[in-house]
């Protein structure tokens, strides 16, 4: 499968909500096969997804530790067993639609949560599950995040 991104460079100290990304990109269901991915495999497919390469600062020429941190996070819950439920939000969701609405977060949704991640003034006891939810709840929050800014 061929993917085309076009290339912009954007720094993640100017990582913005209010641009949508116009690439065209292929969900996540469209190379999945019946073998269980790994999580390697699955974390590159997450990177291509949400244009990994865009966060790269171009002063410091490197990308944010959070950013994969953000990827993997996403690739673990797409590995997993459809059967089980997965915590977000103190709420028991079906992991088939926790991995349905992962597999719609793109480069714009990362920022959000990126941008929101860093504006927090409070403490984090649990880092993972906090991204976890602040991914899964961009997906619904970023139109909404448009109209607002409007």
């Amino acid at each position: 499968m061929v993917q085309n991104f076009s290339h912009t460079e954007v720094s993640p100290s100017t990582c913005s909500s209010n641009v949508l990304s116009t690439s065209a990109v292929s969900g996540f269901t469209e190379g999945k096969t019946t073998d269980k991915p790994s999580i390697l495999k699955m974390l590159e497919q997450v990177m291509l997804q949400v244009e990994y390469h865009r966060f790269t600062d171009l002063k410091l020429r490197r990308i944010d530790p959070i950013f994969k941190e953000l990827c993997l996070i996403i690739a673990e819950v797409l590995v997993l067993d459809q059967d089980s439920v997965i915590r977000i939000n103190s709420a028991q969701i079906s992991t088939y639609l926790v991995q349905e609405i992962y597999s719609t977060i793109r480069y714009d949704h990362v920022c959000l949560v990126y941008n929101n991640f860093r504006d927090v003034s409070k403490h984090i006891y649990n880092k993972r599950a906090y991204l976890r939810t602040s991914l899964y709840n961009a997906v619904f929050e970023l139109e909404a995040q448009y109209i607002n800014d409007i």
